[in-house]
């Protein structure tokens, strides 16, 4: 089982950015009628752990996120805070997971056809390790500094203007070697989904 300082991309009791996703996961869990603990259990993780997580206590890797999730039967997308203007100033900042990470969803409610998210990424932050979006496309564009990407275990650099796209289904993993923070924008194409898939 993960333990919060071992596997979960953040050590215990590391504060969860603004915007965290815990409360939300609090409140889908309990209106699903599980558990703490089995909840927890579940998704491999320490009852502990999950209770910081769900009281925005602490942060959470990608992958972890993304399991815990897949055990309350809902996609990434249902913990996002969607901008209903149709210009949006700034976006509205979501929590994906990761350590050392801020993102802001940048498309509104509306947009049906794809999602652009925007990643400022500090030193040595990171996902945590690699994850799946499932079914789609994935574009990275290189704002500021240098993010090493890597996708099916093959290294990408984006450096300012730097782009590249590939498959959500494919593992992929992203971080900042450098000294300084970096920033990404992100198209999906899809758009995240706010139910889980379901099982194959």
């Amino acid at each position: 089982m993960d333990s919060s300082r071992t596997t979960d991309g953040a050590p215990e009791g590391s504060p969860a950015p603004e915007g965290s996703a815990g409360p939300r996961l609090r409140e889908i869990r309990a209106g699903r009628g599980l558990s703490l603990t089995e909840a927890a259990h579940r998704a491999g993780v320490t009852k502990g752990f999950l209770s910081q997580l769900e009281r925005g206590l602490t942060s959470v890797s990608v992958p972890t996120l993304l399991r815990i999730c897949e055990v309350l039967q809902i996609g990434v997308g249902e913990l996002f805070d969607y901008p209903d203007e149709p210009v949006v100033q700034g976006g509205s900042r979501i929590d994906m997971g990761g350590e050392g990470v801020v993102e802001y969803l940048l498309t509104p409610a509306g947009t049906t056809e794809f999602q652009v998210f925007r990643s400022v990424i500090e030193p040595g932050g990171g996902t945590g390790g690699p994850y799946r979006l499932g079914p789609g496309t994935v574009f990275a564009l290189g704002l500021s500094g240098s993010t090493r990407l890597v996708v099916g275990g093959e290294t990408r650099m984006l450096s300012p203007g730097a782009s590249t796209s590939f498959s959500g289904g494919v593992l992929h993993q992203f971080d900042n070697p450098g000294p300084t923070a970096s920033e990404v924008l992100w198209v999906v194409s899809p758009p995240l989904l706010r139910a889980a898939p379901e099982p194959a």
